[in-house]
């Protein structure tokens, strides 16, 4: 028995020396993580070893499991490759977040004879992501804000599905799929109702807000209906009812039966050009927005942009005044885009003159300006409910402020870069933009990859309360 002790002891020894050994060649590979304008910074510790390949980095949504008897972590989850011995961190800015804001990363070490992973860090950031499939070789979608605090509606036209988003649980509450072509939306409050009115063709349908079940379908009978705008249980169409002529038709939605019409407009030159119908909360009133191109006995065409404002008597466009303003009526004899740029607020109560930040009170009729610093040809975005106004670059890239004023006195609240790390990426693929709603400036980008004939879409929101 003594024999074998002191025959097994050295092996022992040399086991232990070896295990030793082992550890002192695996130093601690540790990982960090820092949030830096809503992209995540990486940094490790340098690497010691030698045989030295590469550094995979990994990025997921739920846990990431350490690779086992050489089974690599799921490549669908790999983000980066670094083969640089000397670099020790990385940036993450094409993020793709859970469901409740949370990105786990891990980072794993190849070297000739084995692989070495790193501690997995977690960190959260004010957004969510939506995965999702999509057909054809591109996402055909869109964002507009509910009429409610924090919820978007993101419809994907490719699958004819609407999604109500609520980006302050950063969860999506509900979805439906519409059959219809959806050629654009109306979402509103109507007598203290969440609805959603969707056109089709000739005709609109009626969805509860919240639920997306539809309530009723209104037929028209319009030659063209250009938009259509929901106050007071009452819907206003505008359309064209031959090539030149402008009518505003009324509907009685308890009843969905038109209760009457009005012509608005007869162009000259044809039509329509850059007409659009708003309503907002001044009490009887719309307002009828075009534009017209004049020819003149000098041989070229003036283009006039015109606002008008129509009292409603009995729910139906009455008498009315042209809103008159130097800026807001001037003429042009050369490429005059003035009319894209003459937007109405939510409320009815502002109205965006031009592209250089020029805004009238209708209130008052007085001039106010926001443009600023980098701002000299702002972009406008009301809030629903009136409270804020957004200023920013018509190209917003990283570096560029957004500007937020208070209404109604336009005291500017704050200057603040857009929370959307892609902002500045420039893609076919992606769509992006920062919207106001109410209390939050809101970002958003919807990027498009495809692969196995297959279009899988990301949609990452982000937002930042300013209140």
């Amino acid at each position: 028995m003594t024999k074998i002790y002191v025959a097994v002891l050295p092996l022992l020894i040399l086991f232990c020396f070896s295990c030793r050994k082992e550890i002192a060649l695996t130093p601690g590979f540790e990982l960090s993580a820092t949030s830096e304008n809503n992209s995540v910074v990486l940094n490790w510790s340098p690497v010691l070893l030698s045989g030295f390949k590469s550094i995979n980095i990994y990025r997921s949504v739920s846990p990431i499991p350490d690779p086992l008897f050489n089974k690599p972590i799921d490549a669908s989850l790999l983000i980066g490759t670094v083969t640089d011995k000397t670099s020790t961190t990385f940036k993450d800015s094409n993020l793709v977040l859970g469901s409740g804001g949370v990105v786990y990363y891990k980072i794993v070490m190849n070297l000739t004879d084995r692989v070495i992973p790193s501690n997995e860090v977690q960190t959260s950031l004010d957004g969510f992501s939506i995965i999702y499939n999509s057909k054809g070789f591109a996402s055909n979608a869109f964002i507009t804000p509910f009429p409610e605090k924090n919820m978007l509606y993101l419809v994907d036209y490719n699958i004819s599905t609407i999604s109500l988003v609520d980006y302050s649980q950063k969860r999506i509450i509900k979805s439906a799929i519409i059959t219809q072509n959806m050629n654009n939306m109306c979402p509103v409050i109507n007598s203290g109702n969440a609805e959603l009115f969707v056109r089709n063709n000739l005709s609109i349908t009626c969805y509860d807000g919240l639920t997306l079940m539809s309530k009723y379908v209104i037929n028209l009978t319009a030659y063209s209906l250009i938009n259509f705008k929901v106050k007071d249980n009452y819907m206003y169409v505008l359309y064209m009812s031959s090539y030149n002529t402008a009518k505003i038709r009324t509907y009685d939605l308890s009843t969905q039966l038109m209760v009457g019409e009005k012509t608005v407009y007869t162009f000259t030159n044809g039509g329509p050009y850059g007409c659009n119908l708003y309503i907002g909360s001044q009490t009887n009133k719309i307002l009828f927005k075009y534009y017209e191109e004049i020819y003149n006995p000098l041989g070229f065409y003036v283009i006039k942009s015109v606002c008008v404002n129509y009292n409603i008597v009995n729910h139906v466009a009455a008498d009315s005044a042209i809103i008159s303003h130097p800026l807001l009526n001037a003429d042009s004899i050369s490429n005059n885009n003035n009319f894209y740029n003459i937007q109405l607020s939510q409320d009815g109560n502002y109205l965006s003159c031009n592209e250089k930040g020029d805004i009238l009170s209708l209130s008052d009729n007085s001039l106010q300006s926001v443009k600023s610093g980098s701002n000299v040809n702002p972009r406008i975005v009301y809030s629903n409910t009136g409270n804020y106004l957004l200023a920013k670059p018509a190209n917003v890239i990283s570096s560029n402020l957004i500007d937020v004023y208070s209404l109604p006195n336009f005291n500017l609240v704050m200057s603040l870069k857009s929370p959307n790390p892609q902002l500045n990426q420039s893609s076919s693929s992606m769509l992006k933009d920062d919207i106001l709603d109410n209390d939050s400036l809101v970002s958003y980008n919807l990027k498009n990859t495809f692969a196995n004939n297959q279009t899988k879409s990301v949609l990452t929101v982000f937002f930042k309360k300013f209140d």
